[in-house]
Formats: structure tokens, sequence, C-alpha cells
């Protein structure tokens, strides 16, 4: 597929302006004391960060997994790992050992950087079995608090160098990311350095100018692609300020945004529908937001009351959608600089071509719901080391997304449903199947069916049915699914029926 016909992407522009604006504020962190961090600053931090990959023996080409939080260290490895000329394998840090494990053995990274606390709780995970060589253990302070063993290395037992950073030539793997089709195991997506920066490109043109001087706010996670590249790759190439904070939900949504003047600020739907009610509660006059603020909904589908609703709350305009997948990143947004309308996700960004198909793979008129299918340069080529997976959703040139869609006759996509069996809980991926085969790992189930249902507010609710035999109980099967599965892929009810046969018998 076309990539960008230039050469400098994002980390060519972001060490750009660290030489042109080397105090122009690049993180402020509001949860922490040292608050804020230069252009300058992050640039000498990433530096550093590659002296430590380096020291490690880490070579080009390398796949180097960051297991983080949202933070300083996040960015600052990753710029770092990109200057070594090294492959970011992107995992999520909330997962359970049996959900890393399972990311961690198809990526196989030579090193992992990660906290204590979490390489505590995944040592099992992060061995040589699965291709990791040693992990980097970031700690807070002079020494670790537990020993580690001959594969890990404590950050503060590292000699502190600098190392500068190799500028990417061509078009590179800078994210190997992890995302989930129905079929039950995770599968990886790779995308390449220009492609990430055409994606982000992409989305500006319809937003307002965004650079030095704007204010990103960030409270996606970082390890996700919509976070990654809106809430990361966009602001730091073009000089904007990351406003970070994991409290968000603490705080008045109102007062943060008034204060820091936030240009930009991209929320999930159930932060959105959580601050409506906050919100609505609060009294006293609306306090004064930037002129040009643009608040997104990204995640999962967002219905238009409440977009509206957050808008009329802050004095604002209605929150705006786009929509994208992991394997294609940010692809449709809705314009903050053009006509809107009401309830779509948008239209497609430079360099994307969108189809809407019937069963037949017929194109449909305006109107009519079919399968959106995607294709652009930021859109993969296929899964990495999945034939047989790559067969049904990368055909003739176009991936196959298996989001039901109709377009209206100005180009404006709406979303419909889901076909496959997966869904967004919290706005994260969730594999049907992957909860149907945990459940079956209990010795008295026989058959599961995990399936969602939105509630009145259009949230989706995960359901859980089981079919067992002897004394199966919802406490067990509980406690099964907690040990393996993420907290968002837990159902809210679980029915037990007795098997078929023995039910009849009786």
């Amino acid at each position: 597929m076309k990539s960008l016909s230039y050469k400098e992407g994002f980390l060519h522009r972001f060490v750009g302006f660290s030489e042109s604006f080397p105090e122009q504020v690049a993180i402020r962190h509001l949860d922490t004391e040292e608050d804020t961090v230069t252009y300058r600053e992050l640039h000498i931090k990433a530096e550093q960060c590659n002296g430590a990959l380096t020291a490690l023996g880490v070579l080009p080409g390398d796949k180097v997994a960051l297991v983080l939080p949202n933070g300083l260290a996040f960015i600052a490895y990753y710029l770092a790992i990109i200057g070594r000329g090294a492959i970011p394998v992107i995992l999520n840090y909330k997962l359970t050992p049996f959900e890393m494990a399972s990311v961690v053995s198809l990526a196989r990274p030579t090193l992992v950087v990660t906290t204590e606390t979490l390489w505590v709780q995944h040592s099992e995970v992060f061995q040589a079995d699965n291709g990791v060589r040693h992990s980097l253990v970031l700690d807070g302070g002079s020494e670790p608090s537990s020993s580690l063993p001959a594969n890990a290395t404590a950050i503060s037992q590292l000699p502190c160098q600098v190392e500068p950073l190799l500028l990417p030539e061509g078009n590179p793997v800078v994210s190997v990311q992890f995302t989930y089709r129905g079929i039950g195991r995770p599968l990886a997506v790779s995308h390449r350095y220009l492609d990430l920066t055409q994606s982000s490109d992409g989305l500006h043109e319809h937003f307002h100018l965004q650079g030095v001087g704007s204010v990103h706010l960030v409270t996606l996670p970082l390890y996700a692609i919509f976070g990654l590249s809106v809430m990361m790759v966009f602001p730091l190439s073009v000089g904007a300020t990351l406003l970070m904070t994991n409290t968000l939900l603490n705080r008045d949504l109102a007062e943060v945004l008034s204060e820091h003047q936030v240009t930009f600020a991209c929320l999930v739907p159930d932060v959105i529908r959580y601050f409506n009610t906050r919100l609505a509660k609060r009294k006293g006059a609306l306090l004064p937001l930037h002129p040009q603020l643009m608040i997104y909904s990204g995640g999962s589908h967002l219905p238009a009351d409440e977009a509206e609703k957050l808008g009329k709350l802050l004095g604002c305009n209605p929150v705006l959608q786009g929509y994208g997948l992991t394997e294609s990143m940010p692809v449709i947004v809705q314009s903050s600089i053009g006509t809107v309308h009401r309830g779509a996700m948008g239209q497609p960004i430079s360099g994307v071509e969108l189809r809407i198909v019937d069963a037949q793979g017929r194109d449909v008129t305006p109107g009519r719901i079919g399968e959106l299918l995607i294709r652009g340069s930021m859109v993969i080529d296929g899964y990495n080391d999945a034939e047989d997976t790559n067969a049904r959703f990368f055909r003739d040139g176009w991936f196959h997304s298996g989001d039901l869609v109709w377009q209206d006759d100005d180009g404006h996509v709406f979303f419909y449903c889901q076909r496959l069996r997966i869904s967004k809980i919290k706005a994260q991926m969730v594999d049907l199947v992957e909860i149907e085969s945990v459940a079956l790992k209990h010795p008295d189930v026989v058959r599961a069916k995990a399936y969602i249902v939105p509630d009145h507010k259009e949230v989706n609710v995960l359901h859980l049915c089981v079919e067992g035999t002897g004394e199966l109980s919802q406490n067990a099967l509980s406690t099964l699914l907690s040990r393996y599965l993420s907290g968002f892929k837990l159902p809210k009810t679980i029915e037990i029926t007795s098997l078929k046969e023995e039910a009849h018998a009786r």
C-alpha cells in the first residue's frame, strides 16, 4: 500500500521542536510534583533512555516491550526505542498474567521495560521461553525493594549515559500492538513510521490548527492505538503540550479545561456520561474555556444526546466523534471546522478509501446498511503470523472491518452495529470467544455463551450463560474468570443451567 512521499515523520518533527522551542512545555503532569517537562528536557530524557537500552545491548531491529502506565517514562522510552532503531511492542500494563503470556509469547520481545510492581506480577512471563532475554525494571528509589535475578536489571544499577536518537530512515515499524477479531485469541498489528505520521496529519486537516501553545488533555491509555496516535504522536509532532492525568475522575473537568486553556481533549463514552451526571449538579457560572476547544469521543460509539449534553454543560461545542481500529489507526473523523452531521462518525481523512458493501460484496447506495471496508497507507496489510485470519479479513486489497455502517448523501458515515463476536466494554476490546474459552476451563462447564445487551443508556453490558454438570456455582465460575481475565472482561451476570440430558433424566 502507498505510504507518504516525504521522508520526515513525527520523531524528526519532535527533535526539531526540541531545538527550535527548547523551553516549550512538552508534558505537564497534574498528578506529580515535578509537573512540567520541556521539549529540550524530554529530548534529553529520551537520549538517557536510549543510553540504558544501549547498555543492555539492544540492537536495531530488536523488539522491546513497553509495559508501563501513561507518563514521562512511557513517552521517553517509546521515543528512545524508535531512536535506537528497535521496534516498540506496546502492551496493556493492566493485563492478567494469563493475558500477558498470550501476547508476550506472540510478540517475543528481547527486552521488557516495566515497573518493579509489574515485573513482580509478570516475572514468570518475562522469561526466555517467551523470547525475553532481559527486563529493565524502573524503580523509584536508588535501590530496588527486592533483589532481581540475573535476567533483570534495575535502572538505578545502570550507568547514566546519553545516547543520541537515530532518526528513522524510510518507513520502519514503530509499534506492535494487539487486538481481537472474535476468534478467541489476540492478533498482532504492526504500524509504520510515516503511516502513523500521515494518520496524525490527516486528522489535523479536520481540526482547528494546533501547534506551539496548544494544550492537549491526555486521559486515554497510550498503549492503545488511538491514545498512541492521537494523544502522543500528534501533539508531539506539532509542538503542543500534553496535559496528563490518571485521576481525571477525581477532578472537576470544567476547572481542568478552563485553568489550562485546553484546546483538544479526547474522552471515552463512559467518562463523558460520568461527567454529564456530575456537571448537571454543578452550581455557578460557566467557566471560561478556550474559544476553539475541541472535545472528541474515542474508543467506542457515543450517542448524539450524550455528545450534545456535555457541550451544553460546559458551554462549548458538542462532543465530536471519530472512528478507527487498531488495524487502521483513526481513519474517519467529524470536522471541527466544517459541517457536522448529528450522530455521524464523520468522513474519511486524506489517504483513506472506504466502501460499504452488502453480503455479496456489492456496494450499497447511500442510506443502506453494509459492512465497512477500508484501505489506505495507514491500514495494515495483515496481522503478524496469522495467515488464515488474514485470508478472512484482508481480501482484494481491502480490510473488512466487521462493522455495519451507512453513509448519507454527503459522505458522512454512521455506525449501526458490530457483526463480529467482539464488543467494547469501557472502551476496551472484548472477545466473546475468549471469555467462553476461559469459562470452559472449569471442569463442570460443558457449554458457554457470552453476549452483549446494551442497557437503557446504550452502554454495553456483558452477560454469560453456561450449561454445566455437578454443583457448578456462580462464585466458582466468577473466581475462575477473575483469575484469568481483566476486570472489564468479567460478565455482569452469569446464568447457569443444568445439562439438558441431566435435567431430562430428573
